[in-house]
Protein backbone atom coordinates (compact mmCIF):
# COMPACT_ATOMS: atom_id res chain seq x y z
CA UNK A 1 0.00 0.00 0.00
CA UNK A 2 1.23 3.54 -1.01
CA UNK A 3 1.27 5.90 1.88
CA UNK A 4 1.58 10.25 0.62
CA UNK A 5 4.09 11.44 3.54
CA UNK A 6 2.19 14.70 3.88
CA UNK A 7 -1.22 12.43 5.17
CA UNK A 8 0.86 9.94 6.82
CA UNK A 9 -0.11 8.80 10.52
CA UNK A 10 2.09 11.16 12.62
CA UNK A 11 2.54 13.55 9.82
CA UNK A 12 0.65 16.53 11.43
CA UNK A 13 1.83 16.32 14.42
CA UNK A 14 5.18 16.58 13.39
CA UNK A 15 5.04 19.37 11.01
CA UNK A 16 3.40 21.01 13.97
CA UNK A 17 6.22 20.78 16.25
CA UNK A 18 8.55 21.36 13.69
CA UNK A 19 6.60 24.75 13.38
CA UNK A 20 6.01 25.97 16.76
CA UNK A 21 9.98 25.12 17.40
CA UNK A 22 10.77 27.62 14.24
CA UNK A 23 8.74 30.06 15.65
CA UNK A 24 9.74 29.89 19.18
CA UNK A 25 13.75 29.99 18.03
CA UNK A 26 12.31 33.08 15.52
CA UNK A 27 11.10 34.97 18.84
CA UNK A 28 13.79 33.73 20.44
CA UNK A 29 15.95 35.51 17.95
CA UNK A 30 14.01 38.54 17.85
CA UNK A 31 13.77 39.05 21.56
CA UNK A 32 18.14 38.58 21.41
CA UNK A 33 18.02 41.05 19.04
CA UNK A 34 16.30 43.89 21.34
CA UNK A 35 18.42 43.05 24.26
CA UNK A 36 21.05 43.70 22.13
CA UNK A 37 20.44 46.94 20.03
CA UNK A 38 17.50 48.34 22.72
CA UNK A 39 15.17 48.64 19.94
CA UNK A 40 11.76 46.86 19.12
CA UNK A 41 12.90 46.29 15.49
CA UNK A 42 15.53 46.81 12.99
CA UNK A 43 13.59 48.28 10.36
CA UNK A 44 10.48 50.58 10.38
CA UNK A 45 8.85 47.58 8.65
CA UNK A 46 8.75 45.72 11.69
CA UNK A 47 7.05 48.38 13.92
CA UNK A 48 3.47 47.04 12.60
CA UNK A 49 0.73 49.35 13.06
CA UNK A 50 3.49 52.29 15.22
CA UNK A 51 5.48 52.54 12.13
CA UNK A 52 3.73 55.55 11.10
CA UNK A 53 3.22 57.78 14.60
CA UNK A 54 7.16 56.89 14.91
CA UNK A 55 7.57 58.38 11.19
CA UNK A 56 5.81 61.91 12.09
CA UNK A 57 7.26 61.94 15.02
CA UNK A 58 10.65 61.95 13.69
CA UNK A 59 10.25 64.12 11.15
CA UNK A 60 8.53 66.91 13.86
CA UNK A 61 11.77 65.99 16.15
CA UNK A 62 14.10 66.42 13.22
CA UNK A 63 12.22 70.31 12.03
CA UNK A 64 12.87 71.11 15.44
CA UNK A 65 16.18 70.32 15.95
CA UNK A 66 16.61 72.59 12.12
CA UNK A 67 14.79 75.28 14.71
CA UNK A 68 17.06 74.95 17.08
CA UNK A 69 20.23 75.36 15.08
CA UNK A 70 18.65 78.06 13.52
CA UNK A 71 18.13 79.99 17.25
CA UNK A 72 21.56 79.48 17.92
CA UNK A 73 22.94 81.35 14.80
CA UNK A 74 20.26 83.91 15.31
CA UNK A 75 20.92 84.29 19.24
CA UNK A 76 24.61 85.26 18.19
CA UNK A 77 23.50 87.64 15.72
CA UNK A 78 21.05 89.25 18.01
CA UNK A 79 24.05 89.66 21.29
CA UNK A 80 26.36 91.06 18.51
CA UNK A 81 23.57 93.55 17.10
CA UNK A 82 23.04 94.61 20.92
CA UNK A 83 26.79 94.80 21.60
CA UNK A 84 27.44 97.35 18.91
CA UNK A 85 24.24 99.41 19.19
CA UNK A 86 25.21 99.77 22.72
CA UNK A 87 28.91 100.94 21.42
CA UNK A 88 27.15 103.42 19.46
CA UNK A 89 24.33 104.81 22.11
CA UNK A 90 27.10 104.59 25.19
CA UNK A 91 29.86 107.09 22.23
CA UNK A 92 27.32 109.27 22.02
CA UNK A 93 26.60 110.07 25.33
CA UNK A 94 30.02 110.05 26.48
CA UNK A 95 30.62 113.12 23.48
CA UNK A 96 27.34 114.74 24.56
CA UNK A 97 28.84 114.38 28.36
CA UNK A 98 32.18 115.96 27.40
CA UNK A 99 30.50 118.72 25.22
CA UNK A 100 28.12 120.06 28.34
CA UNK A 101 31.21 119.46 30.88
CA UNK A 102 33.72 121.85 28.13
CA UNK A 103 30.81 124.53 28.47
CA UNK A 104 31.90 125.16 32.24
CA UNK A 105 35.44 125.61 30.73
CA UNK A 106 36.04 125.92 27.41
CA UNK A 107 39.73 126.92 26.03
CA UNK A 108 40.58 123.88 27.88
CA UNK A 109 38.05 121.39 27.04
CA UNK A 110 37.53 121.99 23.49
CA UNK A 111 40.55 120.57 21.71
CA UNK A 112 39.03 117.54 24.76
CA UNK A 113 35.61 117.45 23.11
CA UNK A 114 37.02 117.63 19.13
CA UNK A 115 39.79 114.57 20.23
CA UNK A 116 36.77 112.38 21.85
CA UNK A 117 33.84 112.86 19.14
CA UNK A 118 37.39 111.69 16.74
CA UNK A 119 38.17 108.29 18.63
CA UNK A 120 34.50 107.78 19.51
CA UNK A 121 33.56 108.57 15.45
CA UNK A 122 35.99 105.93 14.53
CA UNK A 123 34.05 103.19 17.65
CA UNK A 124 30.79 103.83 15.81
CA UNK A 125 32.05 102.66 12.92
CA UNK A 126 33.76 99.97 13.69
CA UNK A 127 30.69 98.81 15.51
CA UNK A 128 28.27 99.33 12.78
CA UNK A 129 31.13 96.59 10.89
CA UNK A 130 30.38 93.75 12.92
CA UNK A 131 30.14 90.52 11.52
CA UNK A 132 28.97 86.93 12.98
CA UNK A 133 31.75 85.57 11.16
CA UNK A 134 29.68 84.73 7.67
CA UNK A 135 27.55 87.89 7.00
CA UNK A 136 27.54 91.75 7.93
CA UNK A 137 25.18 92.76 11.10
CA UNK A 138 24.49 96.54 9.37
CA UNK A 139 24.28 95.62 5.72
CA UNK A 140 20.14 94.48 5.21
CA UNK A 141 20.27 92.08 3.00
CA UNK A 142 23.76 92.98 1.49
CA UNK A 143 25.49 91.35 4.05
CA UNK A 144 28.75 89.69 2.05
CA UNK A 145 29.97 93.13 2.33
CA UNK A 146 31.41 95.94 5.01
CA UNK A 147 28.23 97.99 4.76
CA UNK A 148 30.39 101.14 6.25
CA UNK A 149 33.95 102.49 4.85
CA UNK A 150 36.66 103.34 7.42
CA UNK A 151 36.66 106.84 9.57
CA UNK A 152 40.04 107.51 7.47
CA UNK A 153 38.54 107.40 4.05
CA UNK A 154 35.00 109.30 5.41
CA UNK A 155 37.12 112.23 6.92
CA UNK A 156 39.99 112.10 4.18
CA UNK A 157 38.95 111.24 1.26
CA UNK A 158 40.30 107.86 -1.13
CA UNK A 159 40.70 107.50 -4.68
CA UNK A 160 38.47 104.96 -6.80
CA UNK A 161 39.35 102.56 -9.33
CA UNK A 162 40.03 104.76 -12.03
CA UNK A 163 42.12 107.06 -10.23
CA UNK A 164 39.44 109.97 -9.82
CA UNK A 165 39.62 111.57 -6.30
CA UNK A 166 36.69 111.56 -3.76
CA UNK A 167 36.36 113.91 -1.23
CA UNK A 168 36.13 113.22 2.30
CA UNK A 169 33.76 115.08 5.14
CA UNK A 170 36.66 117.43 5.87
CA UNK A 171 36.82 119.09 2.09
CA UNK A 172 33.25 119.13 1.91
CA UNK A 173 33.07 120.74 5.46
CA UNK A 174 35.12 123.23 4.33
CA UNK A 175 33.91 123.81 1.29
CA UNK A 176 30.33 124.35 2.80
CA UNK A 177 31.43 127.08 5.64
CA UNK A 178 33.54 129.32 2.65
CA UNK A 179 29.95 129.04 0.60
CA UNK A 180 27.90 129.91 3.88
CA UNK A 181 29.90 132.49 5.12
CA UNK A 182 30.46 134.48 1.59
CA UNK A 183 33.44 136.56 0.42
CA UNK A 184 36.40 138.41 2.88
CA UNK A 185 37.21 139.81 4.52
CA UNK A 186 33.44 140.70 5.57
CA UNK A 187 32.77 136.88 5.82
CA UNK A 188 29.54 137.57 7.38
CA UNK A 189 26.83 135.39 5.83
CA UNK A 190 27.23 137.14 2.19
CA UNK A 191 25.04 140.05 4.29
CA UNK A 192 25.91 143.68 3.04
CA UNK A 193 27.04 146.43 5.55
CA UNK A 194 25.87 150.25 4.91
CA UNK A 195 27.00 152.62 7.19
CA UNK A 196 25.76 156.27 7.37
CA UNK A 197 26.59 159.27 9.56
CA UNK A 198 24.34 157.90 12.16
CA UNK A 199 22.25 154.87 10.12
CA UNK A 200 23.37 151.48 9.79
CA UNK A 201 21.78 148.98 7.06
CA UNK A 202 21.78 145.57 6.33
CA UNK A 203 20.76 143.88 3.20
CA UNK A 204 20.95 140.20 2.59
CA UNK A 205 22.79 138.48 0.57
CA UNK A 206 21.99 136.85 -3.21
CA UNK A 207 21.64 133.57 -1.99
CA UNK A 208 19.80 134.09 1.37
CA UNK A 209 17.18 132.09 2.02
CA UNK A 210 13.43 132.72 1.34
CA UNK A 211 9.92 130.75 2.91
CA UNK A 212 10.11 127.36 1.26
CA UNK A 213 13.32 127.96 -0.17
CA UNK A 214 15.76 125.34 -0.99
CA UNK A 215 19.85 125.69 -1.91
CA UNK A 216 20.70 128.67 0.41
CA UNK A 217 23.88 130.28 1.48
CA UNK A 218 24.63 132.56 4.29
CA UNK A 219 22.07 134.58 6.19
CA UNK A 220 18.66 135.96 5.83
CA UNK A 221 17.27 138.75 7.55
CA UNK A 222 14.47 137.80 10.03
CA UNK A 223 14.00 140.99 11.80
CA UNK A 224 15.77 143.72 14.15
CA UNK A 225 13.90 145.14 16.99
CA UNK A 226 15.36 147.80 19.10
CA UNK A 227 13.64 148.09 23.14
CA UNK A 228 13.55 152.20 22.50
CA UNK A 229 12.49 152.76 19.00
CA UNK A 230 12.31 156.71 19.69
CA UNK A 231 16.03 156.13 19.91
CA UNK A 232 16.80 153.59 17.78
CA UNK A 233 14.44 153.58 15.11
CA UNK A 234 14.31 150.52 12.82
CA UNK A 235 12.75 150.30 8.83
CA UNK A 236 12.67 147.31 6.57
CA UNK A 237 12.35 147.28 2.34
CA UNK A 238 13.27 146.14 -0.47
CA UNK A 239 13.87 142.63 -2.32
CA UNK A 240 16.58 141.83 -0.87
CA UNK A 241 15.02 142.54 2.60
CA UNK A 242 17.05 145.93 4.46
CA UNK A 243 17.03 146.54 7.63
CA UNK A 244 18.21 150.33 8.62
CA UNK A 245 18.70 151.36 12.41
CA UNK A 246 19.02 155.35 12.78
CA UNK A 247 20.49 156.79 15.75
CA UNK A 248 17.75 159.63 16.26
CA UNK A 249 18.46 160.11 19.65
CA UNK A 250 21.02 159.28 22.06
CA UNK A 251 19.89 155.55 23.90
CA UNK A 252 19.83 155.22 27.08
CA UNK A 253 22.29 152.67 28.77
CA UNK A 254 20.69 149.46 28.44
CA UNK A 255 18.48 150.13 25.95
CA UNK A 256 18.96 146.95 22.95
CA UNK A 257 18.74 146.42 19.79
CA UNK A 258 18.27 142.29 18.36
CA UNK A 259 18.93 141.33 15.54
CA UNK A 260 17.40 137.95 14.39
CA UNK A 261 18.93 135.71 11.40
CA UNK A 262 17.84 132.75 9.30
CA UNK A 263 20.37 129.87 8.98
CA UNK A 264 20.13 128.18 5.55
CA UNK A 265 18.32 125.18 7.09
CA UNK A 266 15.23 126.96 8.28
CA UNK A 267 16.15 127.78 11.63
CA UNK A 268 17.45 131.10 13.21
CA UNK A 269 20.01 132.71 15.49
CA UNK A 270 19.70 136.18 17.43
CA UNK A 271 22.28 138.36 18.68
CA UNK A 272 21.68 141.35 21.24
CA UNK A 273 23.36 144.53 21.07
CA UNK A 274 23.53 146.87 24.07
CA UNK A 275 24.01 150.46 24.78
CA UNK A 276 26.53 150.63 27.80
CA UNK A 277 27.90 154.32 29.03
CA UNK A 278 32.01 153.35 28.80
CA UNK A 279 33.95 153.50 26.52
CA UNK A 280 34.13 152.27 23.10
CA UNK A 281 35.36 149.06 22.53
CA UNK A 282 36.54 148.71 18.71
CA UNK A 283 36.56 144.59 19.83
CA UNK A 284 33.28 144.84 21.23
CA UNK A 285 30.35 142.03 20.01
CA UNK A 286 27.37 142.38 22.41
CA UNK A 287 27.52 146.07 23.43
CA UNK A 288 28.57 149.47 22.27
CA UNK A 289 28.83 152.59 23.62
CA UNK A 290 26.97 155.75 23.95
CA UNK A 291 28.79 158.50 22.17
CA UNK A 292 29.13 161.99 22.71
CA UNK A 293 27.14 162.75 19.73
CA UNK A 294 24.29 160.44 17.81
CA UNK A 295 26.92 160.13 14.99
CA UNK A 296 29.68 158.69 17.67
CA UNK A 297 26.76 156.66 18.91
CA UNK A 298 26.06 155.42 15.19
CA UNK A 299 29.60 154.94 14.72
CA UNK A 300 30.23 152.98 17.70
CA UNK A 301 27.11 150.66 17.49
CA UNK A 302 28.26 150.48 13.30
CA UNK A 303 31.68 148.75 14.66
CA UNK A 304 30.10 146.35 16.90
CA UNK A 305 27.48 145.55 14.32
CA UNK A 306 30.15 144.32 12.00
CA UNK A 307 32.11 142.34 14.63
CA UNK A 308 28.90 140.71 15.89
CA UNK A 309 28.37 139.74 12.59
CA UNK A 310 31.26 138.29 12.24
CA UNK A 311 31.50 136.39 15.11
CA UNK A 312 27.81 134.70 14.75
CA UNK A 313 29.21 133.99 11.32
CA UNK A 314 32.19 131.96 12.39
CA UNK A 315 30.24 129.99 15.45
CA UNK A 316 26.81 129.53 14.86
CA UNK A 317 27.13 129.76 10.72
CA UNK A 318 30.14 127.83 10.91
CA UNK A 319 28.71 125.02 13.16
CA UNK A 320 25.22 124.86 11.53
CA UNK A 321 26.71 124.03 7.77
CA UNK A 322 29.18 121.47 9.37
CA UNK A 323 26.06 120.01 11.02
CA UNK A 324 24.05 120.45 7.99
CA UNK A 325 27.47 118.62 5.42
CA UNK A 326 27.62 115.91 8.18
CA UNK A 327 23.68 115.14 7.75
CA UNK A 328 23.74 115.50 3.86
CA UNK A 329 27.06 112.91 4.09
CA UNK A 330 25.43 110.56 6.32
CA UNK A 331 22.19 110.34 4.02
CA UNK A 332 23.98 109.10 1.36
CA UNK A 333 24.29 105.62 0.28
CA UNK A 334 25.73 103.18 -3.05
CA UNK A 335 22.61 101.06 -2.65
CA UNK A 336 20.08 104.24 -3.41
CA UNK A 337 22.23 105.73 -5.92
CA UNK A 338 22.72 108.90 -3.59
CA UNK A 339 26.08 110.59 -3.12
CA UNK A 340 26.70 113.63 -0.66
CA UNK A 341 24.89 116.82 -1.85
CA UNK A 342 28.22 119.11 -1.75
CA UNK A 343 28.78 122.98 -3.36
CA UNK A 344 30.51 124.15 -6.41
CA UNK A 345 30.69 127.01 -8.56
CA UNK A 346 27.78 127.68 -10.75
CA UNK A 347 29.18 128.40 -14.12
CA UNK A 348 26.30 130.71 -15.26
CA UNK A 349 26.70 132.74 -12.13
CA UNK A 350 30.32 132.51 -10.61
CA UNK A 351 28.38 131.64 -7.03
CA UNK A 352 27.85 129.08 -4.78
CA UNK A 353 25.28 126.29 -5.88
CA UNK A 354 24.13 122.85 -4.57
CA UNK A 355 24.12 119.31 -6.72
CA UNK A 356 24.45 115.80 -5.59
CA UNK A 357 27.02 115.00 -8.22
CA UNK A 358 26.38 111.50 -10.02
CA UNK A 359 28.65 108.76 -11.33
CA UNK A 360 29.33 111.07 -14.76
CA UNK A 361 29.18 114.69 -12.97
CA UNK A 362 30.11 117.50 -14.92
CA UNK A 363 33.37 118.66 -14.80
CA UNK A 364 32.89 121.28 -12.10
CA UNK A 365 31.37 118.99 -9.86
CA UNK A 366 33.66 116.90 -7.54
CA UNK A 367 33.40 113.40 -6.14
CA UNK A 368 32.60 112.38 -2.84
CA UNK A 369 33.04 109.51 -0.43
CA UNK A 370 29.61 107.71 -0.23
CA UNK A 371 30.04 106.23 3.71
CA UNK A 372 27.23 103.07 3.52
CA UNK A 373 27.39 100.35 0.88
CA UNK A 374 25.14 98.21 2.54
CA UNK A 375 21.44 98.05 1.57
CA UNK A 376 19.05 101.00 2.01
CA UNK A 377 15.62 101.16 2.59
CA UNK A 378 12.93 102.87 4.87
CA UNK A 379 13.53 102.33 8.39
CA UNK A 380 10.58 101.02 8.70
CA UNK A 381 11.47 97.90 6.57
CA UNK A 382 15.22 97.43 8.10
CA UNK A 383 14.08 94.47 10.73
CA UNK A 384 12.37 92.59 7.87
CA UNK A 385 15.44 92.58 5.73
CA UNK A 386 16.78 89.60 7.76
CA UNK A 387 14.00 86.98 8.71
CA UNK A 388 14.81 83.65 10.73
CA UNK A 389 12.50 81.08 11.12
CA UNK A 390 12.46 79.56 14.93
CA UNK A 391 9.41 77.47 14.75
CA UNK A 392 6.68 75.71 12.70
CA UNK A 393 4.30 79.66 12.51
CA UNK A 394 6.97 81.47 14.23
CA UNK A 395 9.41 84.12 12.94
CA UNK A 396 12.01 86.26 14.29
CA UNK A 397 13.58 89.34 12.62
CA UNK A 398 16.58 90.67 13.11
CA UNK A 399 17.69 93.16 10.15
CA UNK A 400 19.23 96.46 10.64
CA UNK A 401 21.26 99.00 8.49
CA UNK A 402 23.75 101.22 9.28
CA UNK A 403 21.92 104.19 7.79
CA UNK A 404 19.00 104.03 9.68
CA UNK A 405 18.12 107.78 10.34
CA UNK A 406 19.22 107.71 14.51
CA UNK A 407 22.44 105.57 13.58
CA UNK A 408 22.81 108.73 10.44
CA UNK A 409 21.68 111.25 13.21
CA UNK A 410 24.52 110.05 15.89
CA UNK A 411 27.39 110.21 13.09
CA UNK A 412 26.41 113.23 11.92
CA UNK A 413 26.40 114.53 15.73
CA UNK A 414 30.09 113.37 16.27
CA UNK A 415 31.36 114.40 12.85
CA UNK A 416 29.87 118.06 13.58
CA UNK A 417 32.05 117.94 16.77
CA UNK A 418 34.78 116.53 14.93
CA UNK A 419 35.10 119.33 12.28
CA UNK A 420 33.28 122.10 13.56
CA UNK A 421 35.10 123.17 17.10
CA UNK A 422 38.08 124.83 15.15
CA UNK A 423 41.28 123.27 15.85
CA UNK A 424 43.16 126.33 17.20
CA UNK A 425 42.42 129.06 20.07
CA UNK A 426 40.63 131.79 18.11
CA UNK A 427 39.14 134.91 19.68
CA UNK A 428 35.45 133.93 19.59
CA UNK A 429 36.30 130.33 21.29
CA UNK A 430 33.35 130.06 23.81
CA UNK A 431 30.62 131.30 21.61
CA UNK A 432 32.00 128.62 18.06
CA UNK A 433 32.12 125.56 21.29
CA UNK A 434 28.35 126.81 22.29
CA UNK A 435 27.59 126.72 18.56
CA UNK A 436 28.40 123.57 17.93
CA UNK A 437 26.90 122.23 21.18
CA UNK A 438 23.75 123.48 20.35
CA UNK A 439 24.29 121.91 16.87
CA UNK A 440 25.25 118.39 18.31
CA UNK A 441 23.14 117.74 21.11
CA UNK A 442 20.26 117.27 18.72
CA UNK A 443 22.24 114.64 16.33
CA UNK A 444 23.72 112.81 19.53
CA UNK A 445 20.38 112.80 21.54
CA UNK A 446 19.44 110.40 18.43
CA UNK A 447 21.28 107.26 21.07
CA UNK A 448 18.53 107.70 23.27
CA UNK A 449 15.41 109.80 22.36
CA UNK A 450 12.79 109.85 19.55
CA UNK A 451 13.07 107.40 17.16
CA UNK A 452 16.50 106.19 18.76
CA UNK A 453 19.52 103.51 18.54
CA UNK A 454 18.25 103.07 22.05
CA UNK A 455 15.18 101.46 19.81
CA UNK A 456 16.69 99.36 17.56
CA UNK A 457 18.88 98.13 20.57
CA UNK A 458 15.71 97.01 22.34
CA UNK A 459 14.27 95.51 19.17
CA UNK A 460 17.07 93.18 18.97
CA UNK A 461 16.92 92.69 22.82
CA UNK A 462 13.22 91.62 22.30
CA UNK A 463 13.74 89.88 20.13
CA UNK A 464 16.80 87.50 21.66
CA UNK A 465 13.72 86.84 24.39
CA UNK A 466 11.78 86.02 21.95
CA UNK A 467 14.19 83.37 20.14
CA UNK A 468 14.66 82.07 24.31
CA UNK A 469 11.04 81.33 24.86
CA UNK A 470 11.09 80.01 21.46
CA UNK A 471 13.91 77.35 22.23
CA UNK A 472 12.24 76.58 25.75
CA UNK A 473 8.77 75.94 23.52
CA UNK A 474 10.70 73.77 21.01
CA UNK A 475 12.98 71.21 23.26
CA UNK A 476 9.48 70.90 25.10
CA UNK A 477 7.87 69.81 22.52
CA UNK A 478 11.08 67.78 21.08
CA UNK A 479 10.91 65.85 24.33
CA UNK A 480 7.45 65.30 24.43
CA UNK A 481 7.85 63.76 20.47
CA UNK A 482 10.79 61.96 21.50
CA UNK A 483 9.50 59.94 24.50
CA UNK A 484 6.97 58.91 21.90
CA UNK A 485 9.09 57.76 19.56
CA UNK A 486 10.99 55.90 22.49
CA UNK A 487 7.81 54.14 23.62
CA UNK A 488 7.02 52.72 19.88
CA UNK A 489 10.98 52.17 18.63
CA UNK A 490 12.72 51.25 22.07
CA UNK A 491 12.18 48.04 23.71
CA UNK A 492 12.18 47.50 27.79
CA UNK A 493 15.44 45.66 28.57
CA UNK A 494 13.25 44.48 31.73
CA UNK A 495 10.48 43.56 29.55
CA UNK A 496 12.88 41.58 27.19
CA UNK A 497 14.43 39.91 29.43
CA UNK A 498 11.49 38.44 31.20
CA UNK A 499 10.12 37.31 28.31
CA UNK A 500 13.55 35.63 26.77
CA UNK A 501 13.92 34.08 29.82
CA UNK A 502 10.37 32.58 29.71
CA UNK A 503 11.09 32.06 26.12
CA UNK A 504 14.22 30.13 27.02
CA UNK A 505 12.67 27.89 29.33
CA UNK A 506 10.16 26.64 26.58
CA UNK A 507 12.01 26.44 23.97
CA UNK A 508 14.42 24.26 26.44
CA UNK A 509 11.46 22.04 27.53
CA UNK A 510 10.09 21.40 23.82
CA UNK A 511 13.56 20.44 22.92
CA UNK A 512 13.31 17.73 25.47
CA UNK A 513 10.14 16.38 24.54
CA UNK A 514 10.79 16.61 21.11
CA UNK A 515 14.21 14.60 21.69
CA UNK A 516 12.78 12.18 24.07
CA UNK A 517 9.36 11.49 21.57
CA UNK A 518 12.26 10.59 19.06
CA UNK A 519 13.33 7.77 20.77
CA UNK A 520 10.31 6.63 21.49
CA UNK A 521 9.47 3.02 19.61
CA UNK A 522 6.72 0.60 19.57
CA UNK A 523 8.77 -1.78 22.13
CA UNK A 524 9.54 1.09 24.51
CA UNK A 525 6.42 2.09 24.47
CA UNK A 526 4.58 -1.53 25.38
CA UNK A 527 7.24 -2.08 27.78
Amino acid sequence: MTTITPFAAGSYATNRTITQLTSLKSQLNDLSGQLTSGLTAQSYGGLGTGRTTALSAQASISALTGYGAVIDTAQTRAKLGTTSLSEVVTVATDTNTTLQNGLQSTSSNMQAAKSTALNNLNAALDALNQSDGSVYLFGGTKGSVAPVVDANTILNGTTDSSGNKLDGLTTLVSDQVTADLGPAPASNGWLTQTNGTTTVSLTEGPYARRTGAAGAFGYSLSNITASNPTSLAVTSSGSPVTYTVGVNAQPNAGDTLTVTLGLPDGTSTAFTLTASAGSADPTATSSFAIGSTPAQTATNLQTTLKNALANSAGSTLTANAAARVSKDFFAASTDAGTTPRRVYTDPATGGPTYTYPTTTPATTVKQSVVWYKGESGPDTTARASQTYQVGSSATIQLGARANETPIQNVLAGLATVALGIPSGSTANASDAYQAVVNEATPLLASAKSGHSVQDITTDFSLASARMSSAATANTAQQNTLQNTVDGIEQASTEEVATRLMDLQTRLQASYQITASLSKLSLVNYIT
